[in-house]
């Protein structure tokens, strides 16, 4: 008996549109992760960069199915949009996705950045009311990938998150089904999810990955520009590499979060100033017990943290998540749901 059209529609379901914008390190990884995870063959991601070298590369890698030169053609029928690109470009990518975003279809929006309070209020002001922004966070394990941080596609990997926390914060408002589907990108992509509010994620945030990146370029300019560097930097190995990999980093995006969280800031350097004084008293007066016991301490407490880290033993506690639902699953459930806009829009 010959195959009609119906037969052939449904040996052959239509795939989950996920669209990643961004084709760095971080959202090529999150394309190879889903493409290879068990739910990839019922999943097309679609990548879109504004160096279309670079989302072309991240296609030819596997991480995309396809590469749209378009941002309009790359949401397109997008269920899931992924907002992959550096905090510094974070707001003006919301409003591109909100103006270009089909306004009656429901659509679920989360990105990767540093700071969700701002995240959340651009994009409430920036996307239609069908749309449902939900933050997202990924927290590397330590070790994941030496002391350098992680730019470009060449660097991206499919199991860049395993062991990872990917915290995820939204506002109160927010459906369950879109924190949801967000949760189980976490999960498919080798994370433990963490629910936090915006307020303890940025702070969070801050303290972590901010100061320390202010601290390595004070580091960096304080041994530069002192007397003797050319003869330092010969000597200067992965201690130095490790104190001052901060420095590498985005420079943009965290200008921006420092002057965004500047409170928070301002309170980790104060506490790390306070630190150095009592440091430097030690070392002036010759207070070796006193040195030894700050060293012994900090030691202590840094390998605690390493071993916490590796095997996720400080959490995050049962959060009532089903880790064998299926990532396809939620994001049909999420759509068959009626998922709509809020009122407060």
């Amino acid at each position: 008996m010959p195959k009609t059209d119906r037969d052939a529609a449904v040996q052959k379901p239509v795939r989950q549109r996920i669209t990643i914008i961004g084709a760095g390190c971080i959202g090529a990884s999150i394309g190879l992760a889903l493409r290879g995870s068990k739910d990839g063959d019922h999943l097309e991601i679609v990548g879109h960069d504004r160096d279309t070298g670079q989302a072309r590369l991240a296609q030819q890698m596997g991480a995309f199915t396809t590469a749209a030169i378009n941002l309009d053609l790359a949401l397109d029928g997008a269920q899931l949009v992924i907002l992959a690109v550096p905090f510094s470009e974070l707001r003006e990518a919301l409003g591109d996705v909100g103006r270009l975003l089909d306004p009656t279809a429901s659509v679920v929006v989360t990105d990767t950045t540093q700071l969700k309070e701002p995240a959340i209020a651009w994009a409430r002001a920036a996307l239609p009311a069908n749309a449902h922004y939900v933050g997202g966070d990924p927290y590397l394990a330590p070790g994941v990938s030496g002391w350098e941080p992680l730019h470009g596609v060449a660097n991206a990997r499919p199991d860049l998150f395993h062991e990872a926390v990917y915290a995820i914060a939204a506002g109160a408002e927010e459906h369950p089904s879109a924190v949801r589907t967000v949760v189980n990108l976490a999960l498919v992509l080798g994370a433990t999810p963490l629910f936090m509010s915006p307020v303890e994620h940025d702070a969070v945030r801050l303290i972590s990955a901010t100061v320390p990146a202010l601290v390595a370029a004070a580091l960096m300019r304080a041994t530069v520009d002192a007397p003797g560097w050319a003869e330092v930097r010969q000597a200067a190995g992965r201690e130095f590499a490790t104190a001052t990999a901060g420095a590498a980093g985005d420079v943009a995006s965290t200008r921006m979060a420092t002057l965004l969280g500047r409170e928070t800031v301002l309170r980790g350097l104060d506490a790390l100033s306070a630190q150095l004084t009592t440091l430097r008293q030690k070392v002036a007066s010759g207070d070796a017990e006193g040195i030894d016991a700050l060293l012994a301490s900090a030691s202590a407490d840094r390998e605690r943290w390493i071993k916490q880290s590796r095997s996720r033993s400080f959490g995050p506690e049962a959060q009532a998540i089903e880790r064998d639902t299926l990532f396809g699953r939620t994001l049909r459930s999420m759509l068959g749901n009626g998922v709509t806009g809020r009122t407060d829009r």
